[in-house]
């Protein structure tokens, strides 16, 4: 089995372990070491949207007049299209005539494992008589903002690409 992490700097560093350890030793001993990394696992368009539909916050990215901006909003899934309310503001402006993203992901630090899922595409303002054929469409429940406020401009995304990728086992490499 490889070493792990710290039994690979304890036993290579020059200087640890002694003086019989001489950076030559140290450069020859190298590599006979592994280092372990963690897989990227690629995510298929319907795994998204299936991690997607697990979690009720993600991140809206968006450009406004100061530049590219990301906020956490609530959100529900329609169909394939992302949905969340907003009260106006900067944020629905910077929306205007823009592409924008959708980042949800989920990490577990103890286990250091965790998924990541960007969308790319077109946002647009649902106009308020077409708002109850958008709920007809809602998978689950209907997004409810956290922040204070009255939120009635509902918005869609309408997803160009959606790409995603998992932590999956490790896999051990040669050091260098």
């Amino acid at each position: 089995m490889p070493p792990r992490p710290t039994q690979l700097n304890r036993k290579c560093r020059p200087g640890i372990g002694g003086p019989h350890r001489t950076r030559k030793h140290w450069s020859q001993r190298a590599y006979d070491f592994f280092v372990p990394r963690r897989v990227l696992e690629e995510l298929s368009w319907d795994e998204c949207f299936t991690l997607i539909g697990q979690e009720t916050v993600g991140r809206l990215v968006y450009a406004d007049d100061l530049g590219p901006a990301a906020v956490p909003v609530n959100y529900a899934i329609a169909g394939q299209d992302i949905v969340f309310r907003s009260a106006a503001g900067s944020k629905v402006r910077g929306l205007r005539d823009h592409g924008v993203a959708f980042e949800v992901d989920n990490i577990d630090t103890a286990n250091r494992s965790g998924w990541s899922v960007l969308v790319r595409g077109t946002s647009e303002e649902v106009e308020m008589e077409r708002v109850p054929e958008l709920l007809r469409r809602i998978d689950g429940d209907v997004p409810l903002p956290w922040k204070k406020g009255t939120h009635r401009i509902w918005v869609v995304i309408t997803p160009n690409t959606v790409t995603g990728r998992r932590l999956a086992g490790t896999a051990f490499e040669d050091f260098f």
